[in-house]
């Protein structure tokens, strides 16, 4: 989808680049690979899902197998205003344990929006394929060492907004943002 005239998908490329040494873009088997490589940038990588489910965990894992670095950040392509600085923040609270997930103060967490450690992520990813779940909350609840950052009280500071986490699940949503966008309303925190 475009918004903005734009691949939502290259809105949030734009807003990574230069914070990591590698970028791993993972679609679903259906996707055609070569419309991806048109639209991003040479250094992507570009993988198709191995895995015989859909969903967030099945490119994640995908991607987690093509991964070179010992810590990801894994982003959902459709949230168009991740902050750089929130990601930064995350690296660096991650460093201190294995990995860094964002939660909100009533307990939601924002799995796609976080920074993990490969090989306990591996790890955790197989357990949860094993188990037949195929959740992404299923996989933050088997990994240890985990830094949770409340979103309220140290991402908001960085990111006042909390845009970051606005995601687009449906056209609709696009339209209505791009509308608000239209007549300058700052979009807000995440739309689940």
């Amino acid at each position: 989808m475009n918004f903005q005239g734009e691949p939502l998908i290259a809105h949030v490329v734009a807003k990574l680049q230069g914070l990591g040494d590698e970028y791993i873009v993972s679609i679903g088997r259906t996707h055609d690979a070569e419309q991806y490589r048109r639209v991003l940038p040479n250094d992507m990588l570009v993988v198709e899902d191995t895995v015989d489910f859909h969903g967030p965990l099945a490119g994640f894992m995908t991607a987690l197998n093509e991964c070179k670095s010992n810590v990801c950040f894994l982003a959902a392509c459709d949230m168009p205003f991740i902050e750089s600085k929130v990601v930064q923040y995350l690296f660096t609270e991650s460093s201190k344990h294995s990995s860094a997930i964002p939660r909100w103060q009533d307990g939601r967490l924002e799995p796609l929006h976080a920074v993990y450690d490969c090989n306990t992520a591996r790890t955790a990813a197989q357990d949860v394929v094993d188990e037949r779940v195929w959740s992404m909350i299923s996989l933050v609840d088997r990994m240890t060492r985990v830094r949770f950052v409340n979103v309220e009280q140290e991402i908001a500071p960085i990111n006042p907004t909390l845009s970051t986490f606005r995601n687009l699940n449906t056209p609709r949503e696009l339209q209505d943002l791009e509308g608000a966008l239209n007549r300058k309303v700052p979009p807000l925190g995440n739309s689940t």
